[in-house]
């Protein structure tokens, strides 16, 4: 509990900037809104795997534009990348455990607003999205979506810690991304023939308790992963 406290004490240096990034979160939440209600009675229709691309670029992307560049991690010296906030920090007598724990609070605050404002903005826009959800099953709906941004955008507090990436690695990473991309894609079109949203969409209104229990499970396993990889990270890491 103390952890909590210091943690949240910690963010609130920080948060002061995140505060300033929330309009910006929420016109990106309300222009991806307007344009996903704009072509979301056709992806409700056919297989439209673009719709996904344009919706998980948002979510990925979000940690880029809703927190300020010293939040992300840069070049530091040769191949050490690491987030100057975080350096800034790992110099005062301040636990590490802290440390970490308020680096997620100021990327999950930003992450859920923008994940939960634009799901809202395109049922507000979307006719189609209304007839197929009622408020209950958005509801449900957004919490899964808000698991999921969370989840992949925790990798980022990891990023914060620093780490030694050369170009071998880089390069392989990529390689990687675009592979798990392109595989996952050809899934949902040629294999289910579905969208991963639209299957999300239907899943909500057929089993909302498995979706909430998802919404709960992943986050949660996802932040603990990311927690001890950080921790591990700077007992590793020679920051000098």
């Amino acid at each position: 509990m103390n952890t909590i406290k210091e943690s949240i004490w910690l963010a609130r240096f920080d948060f002061r900037y995140v505060v300033k990034h929330i309009p910006v979160v929420l016109l990106l939440a309300a222009l991806y809104g307007f344009f996903f209600s704009g072509i979301m009675e056709g992806y409700l229709g056919t297989v439209q795997p673009a719709f996904d691309l344009f919706f998980f670029l948002y979510l990925f992307f979000m940690p880029a534009w809703s927190r300020s560049k010293d939040s992300l991690a840069r070049r530091i010296d040769g191949d050490l990348y690491a987030a100057p906030v975080f350096l800034l920090l790992n110099q005062l007598p301040i636990k590490r455990s802290v440390i970490i724990t308020s680096r997620f609070i100021c990327l999950y605050v930003p992450i859920t607003i923008g994940t939960v404002g634009v799901m809202i903005m395109t049922y507000y826009f979307s006719d189609a999205f209304k007839e197929i959800l009622n408020v209950r099953y958005l509801i449900v709906l957004t919490m899964f979506w808000t698991g999921i941004a969370l989840s992949s955008c925790s990798a980022s507090v990891t990023m914060e810690m620093g780490d030694r990436i050369s170009k071998k690695r880089f390069i392989t990473s990529f390689i990687w991304l675009v592979g798990g991309a392109a595989a996952l894609y050809f899934l949902m079109k040629d294999v289910l023939q579905t969208g991963i949203l639209k299957w999300s969409i239907f899943f909500s209104a057929d089993h909302p308790v498995l979706m909430v229990l998802m919404a709960i499970v992943i986050p949660t396993l996802s932040t603990w992963w990311a927690y001890r990889h950080a921790l591990k990270q700077m007992n590793k890491m020679d920051y000098m």
